[in-house]
């Protein structure tokens, strides 16, 4: 997918690297948790067989079928692992985003579809950023933060991930939020006046009149003097 300025409002899609991507979590996550019940496993297989209590039932059961647990272990795991390979496969066909003139739009979601409108007078920064798998597979994300966001949400409002021209995305979002909110706009709104502001600037307006009439009367005085 490669995207410039002037395909703005046209939908486009993550790369197949972003599936690819996600298979890799599924995969080191295996190994993780693998790892972490093997050692487990492994010690209190140890524990066990220090003690030589002809009664510990529990350390006969475990060395009896440790391996038939591992087995099962295993066949639950690859089930777990291709159930979770096909969603992710629905997943990422189901992603679609739009750059319009106004707004970013993010179409997500297998069962539940949500479409997210991030409206460019929200937006506070507009970032982009790869890990270790991005590098390897050649894509990255470009995030999006809002000033809206919700007080618990530590992240950003929304994300285009899984593409490869990341940074000229990115640009493409700033572009066209530079021309929303004009040429010296910055990424935040303007800021309405304060209440003292608006009260500092009510009195200096008073004092400007106080100082006029004061200045006319003493014309007026004058011209009465005058004419004795």
């Amino acid at each position: 997918m490669t995207m410039n300025t002037n395909q703005t409002g046209k939908p486009f899609y993550p790369v197949s690297a972003f599936r690819n991507k996600l298979f890799l979590y599924i995969i080191t996550t295996f190994i993780i948790v693998t790892g972490a019940i093997v050692t487990l496993g492994g010690i209190i297989i140890f524990f066990v067989s220090l003690d030589d209590d002809p009664s510990d039932d529990f350390g006969k059961w475990l060395a009896e079928y440790s391996q038939d647990l591992i087995s099962l272990y295993l066949i639950i795991s690859v089930i777990i692992m291709l159930f979770t390979a096909i969603l992710v496969v629905y997943y990422v066909r189901n992603i679609e985003y739009t750059i319009e003139d106004t707004e970013v739009i993010v179409k997500k979601g297998l069962i539940n579809k949500t479409i997210k409108h991030v409206p460019f007078r929200t937006i506070t920064n507009v970032s982009s950023r790869y890990g270790i798998y991005d590098r390897i597979l050649g894509i990255g994300t470009c995030e999006i933060e809002t000033a809206g966001k919700s007080g618990q949400q530590t992240g950003p409002e929304e994300k285009i991930e899984g593409i490869r021209n990341f940074s000229e995305v990115r640009d493409v979002v700033l572009t066209e939020l530079r021309r929303f909110r004009g040429q010296y706009a910055t990424t935040t709104e303007l800021e309405q006046p304060s209440q003292y502001e608006e009260s500092m600037g009510d009195f200096i307006l008073q004092k400007e009149l106080l100082d006029e009439l004061r200045e006319i009367k003493e014309i007026l005085s004058k011209k009465s003097q005058n004419n004795r």
